[in-house]
């Protein structure tokens, strides 16, 4: 599945090396670790469908405020916060995953 980042954070998040990330964080380097790691499942699956066979996701859509987005959990505190955009090219219809934030999911 194609992913794009709503964020230049998220994009350096992504695209930094784990060992370069360097600085006062946002988060914690073992969020970073996760938020890498979470984006690889996300690119590898072939439909938003299948995140639904890894229940470890915690993949759901939200309601209230947050209606029409998405997420999936990083750890028990954080999730990813994302929305899906799909196109259609003839008979085909393309999901795209649109990265939002990290949340803090209690707050």
């Amino acid at each position: 599945m194609k992913v794009k980042f709503n964020t230049k954070e998220l994009e350096a998040f992504y695209i930094t090396p784990f060992e370069n990330i360097k600085g006062k964080l946002p988060f914690s380097k073992d969020i970073i670790k996760a938020f890498k790691k979470k984006v690889q499942i996300l690119i590898s699956v072939e439909s938003v469908d299948d995140l639904k066979q890894f229940r470890s996701l915690n993949f759901e859509a939200l309601k209230g405020d947050r209606n029409g987005e998405f997420s999936i959990r990083l750890n028990i505190q954080y999730r990813l916060i994302f929305t899906i955009k799909k196109e259609r090219n003839g008979d085909y219809v393309l999901e795209i995953i649109l990265l939002n934030e990290i949340s803090k999911h209690y707050e």
